[in-house]
């Protein structure tokens, strides 16, 4: 047991410096893109889905980081593959992960968020990607 032990200690010793057992870098090789879906705690109120979709577009008009912006209600459902429960969707692409970061923090994103979105949604739903 012990000589066995022995093996596998020596086996990993020797594949960490070697670097075989190295941390994966980022393999970042194009722009991060954010999509989230907003449910409302009023679902369908056309006055909250205004003030959502304004304060989406404050981000790309005040925040240098969000390099694209795209921002809507949802269609009715028109296929059973199709998911039409939520009232607003936003799409944003940044140029890294750096960048998404620096965007989360920014006092205009921080303030739509305390301001408009946690107080008329009940639910988000976010997808982040790199694009290939």
């Amino acid at each position: 047991m012990k000589k066995l032990l022995l093996t596998t200690l020596t086996l990993a010793l020797i594949a960490v410096l070697s670097g075989c057992a190295s941390t994966p870098k980022s393999t970042q090789t194009g722009k991060i893109h954010h999509i989230g879906f907003v449910w409302l705690k009023e679902p369908g109120n056309a006055a909250h889905q205004q003030k959502l979709i304004e304060a989406a577009h404050s981000f790309a008009r005040e925040i240098p980081e969000v390099k694209f912006l795209s921002v809507g209600k949802t269609l009715p459902k028109g296929s059973p593959y199709v998911d039409a429960s939520f009232d607003i969707c936003l799409s944003m692409q940044f140029d890294d992960q750096a960048a998404m970061e620096r965007y989360n923090q920014h006092p205009v994103h921080q303030k739509a968020a305390q301001e408009v979105f946690f107080p008329l949604a009940q639910k988000f739903l976010f997808y982040d990607y790199v694009s290939q």
